[in-house]
């Protein structure tokens, strides 16, 4: 009986263990995150809502993550779902996300390329742009004020704490 006991008891302490040494460790850094979402008007004058996160993990080698969202409203297409970010390169206010996208729930892998600009808060001045070269798409706008610029919402690169 005694045997069980020491087998119950050295069980719980190490699932205990187990659960306790994940939360000992420290949370891994971001290096460089940006993060964004409003609306545009396309070439055609129609409304295209967008967000998206984007951020790069412990060096400037670390693992990529994130996600853009991108809806066409008024021809229905394209409606992007980037599920994979391939390279994250930010310089100044400057940010160029690039990944892997579904286009209107089709399987087919296609590249995008996004390109943003943090220049006022908060989105006063700011810039969204999106590029889908396999289908020939692309829309961009300032994100003043509405019917100022063509756009609203805000874009933000987050800087690391020191």
């Amino acid at each position: 009986m005694k045997k069980n006991k020491t087998i119950i008891v050295s069980f719980v302490l190490l699932s205990i263990l187990a659960l306790l040494v994940p939360m000992a460790k420290a949370a891994t850094p971001i290096v460089q995150q940006v993060t964004g979402g409003g609306w545009i008007l396309d070439c055609h004058g129609d409304k295209c809502t967008f967000g998206f996160n984007a951020e790069q993990l412990e060096d400037l080698t670390g693992p990529l993550r994130g996600n853009v969202e991108y809806v066409d409203h008024g021809t229905g297409y394209p409606h992007v779902h980037g599920y994979e970010i391939t390279a994250l390169t930010i310089t100044g206010n400057t940010a160029v996300i690039e990944g892997i996208c579904r286009l209107n729930g089709d399987n087919t892998p296609r590249a995008f390329t996004v390109h943003v600009i943090d220049e006022d808060e908060p989105g006063k001045h700011d810039w969204f742009e999106i590029w889908i070269d396999s289908i020939g798409y692309h829309a961009g706008a300032e994100l003043g004020f509405p019917h100022d610029a063509g756009g609203g919402g805000n874009i933000q690169i987050h800087r690391p704490a020191p």
